[in-house]
């Protein structure tokens, strides 16, 4: 109990010599002593306990709060792949960043430009090449050479479109010929009859819109639409066909045309995607960007406060009297 009072009545008398004298701190490395006491310079307040690193806790400016904020650094590499390693001077991987952010985006636009190039080259080809008219009188003649004539409601209404007309290949002039509606009933009633006789599924697609992508892309794909071809009778080494009105299900009779239209767009496809990976790949750039420069503010708060102590890199003199 002596003890204990003796401990108390000392910091009862350093705390009324304290609030008569207030704490003060000299920031000197070797502070001058005058007498039996410290020199002081300033008064010691309640900030000098707060945190403060190397750099200002309160961001004065985007390149700061780049610097300080996580979430601000994040935000700003998702937007400009390198802008938050930047800010934070990491110099080589925001080069890194922006440099494969911009070759990627060079060769998307290089890539989809060649696309649409091949794709309008493809699709002259087809105009000049595949005419609904050629496709319609075959589908008549194919009907009634397999004996399926009569089996088909729609037939006739096609047959009285085409007959006597003679295919200009010119898609303006050949879709004022032919009906879409009564084409597609036709194909829905229509079965694939192979080589051998045997009579198998109906046409498994319908005549498109002229002039969509979805067009441009069954005539030189599916078999059902090769008798199109203003070539069709031959096989691609331009042998003649033992029979126009039976379809192989290896697509072997199909015409030359038929080969050059499917090569010309698997080109253009190719480059349509090869321009949505770069896509891809940039979006990628972006998140890889944006997260390593949200560790990066991270690691570098935390080394920050890890390095400082409440008594820091200062010094602090206390005056008192007893």
């Amino acid at each position: 109990m002596t003890r204990i009072f003796s401990y108390s009545l000392v910091f009862l008398l350093a705390s009324g010599t304290l609030a008569a004298q207030p704490l003060r701190k000299n920031l000197s490395s070797d502070p001058v002593k005058t007498g039996n006491r410290f020199s002081v310079e300033t008064p010691l307040t309640m900030r000098d306990f707060r945190y403060q690193g190397g750099r200002s806790s309160s961001p004065s400016g985007l390149v700061q709060a780049m610097r300080t904020k996580p979430g601000v650094a994040l935000l700003s590499s998702g937007l400009i792949p390198g802008l938050g390693q930047a800010a934070n001077s990491k110099w080589m991987r925001a080069g890194a960043y922006f440099l494969a952010d911009a070759i990627l985006l060079a060769v998307h636009l290089r890539s989809r430009q060649r696309a649409e190039e091949l794709q309008q080259q493809y699709e002259q080809f087809a105009d000049r090449n595949w005419s609904v008219v050629t496709y319609a009188q075959w589908l008549v003649d194919y009907h009634k050479s397999n004996g399926i004539y009569s089996q088909n409601e729609h037939i006739d209404e096609l047959e009285q479109q085409v007959n006597g007309r003679q295919a200009a290949y010119n898609p303006d002039i050949d879709w004022e010929t032919v009906d879409l509606q009564t084409l597609r009933e036709v194909e829905r009633h229509t079965p694939f009859i192979t080589p051998d006789g045997t009579a198998g599924n109906n046409f498994s697609h319908f005549m498109p819109e002229y002039g969509s992508q979805q067009y441009y892309e069954l005539i030189s794909k599916y078999y059902q639409y090769g008798p199109g071809w203003n070539d069709f009778g031959i096989d691609r080494h331009g042998e003649p066909l033992d029979s126009q009105y039976q379809l192989s299900w290896n697509g072997e009779d199909m015409p030359p045309h038929f080969f050059e239209g499917a090569s010309l767009a698997d080109q253009f496809n190719d480059k349509y995607r090869v321009a949505g990976n770069m896509l891809a790949y940039m979006l990628l750039n972006h998140v890889v960007s944006a997260f390593d420069a949200f560790i990066t503010v991270k690691i570098n708060n935390n080394r920050l406060e890890t390095e400082s102590s409440l008594f820091g890199a200062r010094q602090f003199i206390l005056k008192y009297h007893f």
